[in-house]
C-alpha cells in the first residue's frame, strides 16, 4: 500500500497486510497446500490468443524474467497482435511504467510470436486466452497434450467457464488449473486461481510461483459459475442496471455517486469498457436471464465503448458522452417498472448497488469457494478499484450489517432475481435482530 501511495488507517492496512498473507497461505480440499507443494521450475511460458487479454498476460510474463511464447491463429493475426504489442510498449514507456529493461526484453528475443502450437514443447507453463467457448478450449488443450511434456502446467484465463469440464479432455486433469488475470492484464495487481476436483497442490503452487514473479496477488477460489470476483459483479452490475430500468437514474447519475464515494470508476462505465455483449454472453451461458435493458442494447448493436456506443456514446477519442437514446429508453422502461423500494438519497441508491454484492461474498464463503472475507476484501481493493480506506466490500458490509440484513430482506422479498439470493450469514443477522 506504501509502494502505491495509499493511505490507509492503521488498523486497516494491517487487517490487508494479513489478507495477503492469508493469500499466499492457500490450501485445497485435497490436504495440499503452500506448506507440502512445489511449483515446477518455470523458464518458458506461453500464452495461446494475442487479444487484449492474452497481449496483456504475456507482457507481465516477460517482464517478470520468464521467455514467453505468444501464439495467434495466423500470420495476419499475428502481425495485428506485434502491432498492437508495440502501441502499448509505446503508451507503458510514455507514461512511464516500463523501465528501458523491460523495453528490451519486450522487443527482443524473450518474447517470441509465433502461429505453431508445436513450439510449445519447450514450456513448463501454457496459458490458454482464446474466445470465451468451451469447445474451442476444449479442443486446444486435446492438441496441447499430445505437445507439451508430462510436466507442464495447463493454464485457463477463463472468467466464468467450468475448469472441471475443460480439463476433462486431459488424461491427467491434476495439471490443470484456472490463472484468471484482471483486464488490463499487465496493469492489475490481482489474479485469480481457480482450483477444480482434480487440481493438485503442484498445479497450484506454480500459478502462484508466476504470480510471484509478476507482482501480483494470487487468489485461490473454487469452481463456480463466474469463480468470485465476476459473481459478485454480476451483483454488482445488475443492480446498476435496475437503477435504470427500474428507477429512472440515468448512467452518468449512478457513476457520479459511486466514483463521488470513492471508486475508481462507475458501474455503467465499467460495462462500456468491458463490453455489454461479453456480460451478455456469460449470464446466457449460465442460464441467467437477461434484463430489458441488455436485450434492448444487444439489439441495437450497443455493446460499448469498442463499438462507439453503448450505455455511453464515444468520440474519435473514445471520450464518453450522455446519449439521448439512451435516456429516453431508461425513461420509457421505468415509467412502467413496479418498483420494490424508494430510495431517497444517494447513500440509498450505493446501498442497493453494494448490499447485493456484499451479500453474494458471504453466499461464496458459506460454498467453500475462498477461505476468507479477507481475500475478497483485497481482491476488489486491487482488482476492481474499491475504495482501499474502508478494507474492502465485506468489511464495510460488516459495518452495515444489521441495515444490510433488513434492506436485502425488503429487496428479496419484492423480486425473484437470482442475485438477491440471502446468505446464511444476512439471515442470522435479521433473526438475531428480530
Amino acid at each position: 500500500l506504501q509502494k502505491m501511495d495509499i493511505k490507509v488507517p492503521k488498523d486497516i492496512e494491517e487487517y490487508l497486510m494479513g489478507a495477503y498473507e492469508k493469500a499466499n497461505q492457500w490450501k485445497l480440499p485435497s490436504g495440499a497446500s503452500y506448506e507440502n507443494s512445489e511449483s515446477v521450475d518455470i523458464k518458458t511460458v506461453s500464452v495461446i490468443g494475442g487479444g487484449t487479454m492474452g497481449r496483456g498476460i504475456a507482457i507481465a510474463l516477460c517482464r517478470a524474467g520468464y521467455d514467453v511464447i505468444l501464439v495467434e491463429n495466423d500470420e495476419k493475426a499475428l502481425a495485428f497482435c506485434n502491432k498492437e504489442l508495440e502501441i502499448t510498449i509505446k503508451r507503458e514507456t510514455d507514461l512511464k511504467r516500463f523501465k528501458q529493461k523491460d523495453v528490451d526484453r519486450l522487443t527482443g528475443a524473450a518474447l517470441r510470436l509465433t502461429t505453431r502450437l508445436e513450439d510449445l514443447s519447450v514450456c513448463q507453463l501454457v496459458i490458454e486466452a482464446v474466445f470465451e467457448n468451451m469447445q474451442l478450449k476444449k479442443e486446444l488443450f486435446t492438441k496441447l497434450q499430445k505437445i507439451c511434456s508430462r510436466d507442464c502446467i495447463f493454464g485457463s484465463n477463463t472468467s466464468s467457464l467450468n475448469i472441471d469440464e475443460m480439463a476433462s479432455v486431459l488424461s491427467d486433469p491434476a495439471r490443470f488449473v484456472g490463472i484468471h488475470f484482471f483486464n488490463p492484464a499487465h496493469v492489475i495487481k490481482v489474479v485469480e486461481i481457480v482450483h477444480g476436483k482434480s487440481t493438485s497442490g503442484r498445479a497450484v503452487a506454480t500459478a502462484f510461483e508466476a504470480c510471484r514473479a509478476m507482482k501480483k496477488i494470487a487468489v485461490l477460489v473454487g469452481n463456480c459459475p463466474g469463480f468470485v470476483f465476476n459473481r459478485m459483479l454480476f451483483a454488482y452490475m445488475e443492480q446498476a442496471h435496475r437503477l435504470l430500468f427500474e428507477y429512472g437514474l440515468l448512467p452518468h447519475q449512478v457513476d457520479e455517486i459511486v466514483r463521488h464515494a470513492g471508486f475508481l470508476m462507475g458501474p455503467i462505465t465499467m460495462h462500456d469498457m468491458n463490453g455489454i455483449d461479453v456480460g451478455a454472453k456469460v449470464k446466457t451461458e449460465q442460464g441467467w436471464p437477461l434484463n430489458p435493458i441488455e436485450e434492448i442494447l444487444l439489439k441495437k448493436n450497443r455493446f460499448g465503448r469498442k463499438t462507439g456506443k453503448g450505455f455511453y456514446s464515444y468520440d474519435a477519442e473514445a471520450k464518453k458522452h450522455c446519449d439521448a437514446e439512451i435516456e429516453w429508453i431508461i425513461r420509457d422502461l421505468s415509467s412502467k417498472a413496479n418498483r420494490s423500494s424508494v430510495l431517497m438519497s444517494d447513500q440509498d441508491v450505493l446501498e442497493a448497488l453494494l448490499f447485493p454484492m456484499v451479500n453474494e461474498g458471504f453466499n461464496l464463503i458459506e460454498k467453500g469457494m475462498i477461505a476468507d472475507p479477507a481475500l475478497i476484501d483485497i481482491m476488489f481493493i486491487f482488482g476492481f478499484g474499491w475504495p482501499p480506506a474502508t478494507g474492502g466490500p465485506l468489511k464495510w458490509g460488516e459495518r452495515r450489517q444489521k441495515r444490510l440484513a433488513e434492506k436485502m430482506h425488503d429487496w428479496k422479498a419484492n423480486t425473484s432475481a437470482a442475485m438477491l439470493e440471502l446468505s446464511q450469514h444476512v439471515k442470522s443477522i435479521r433473526k438475531a435482530k428480530m
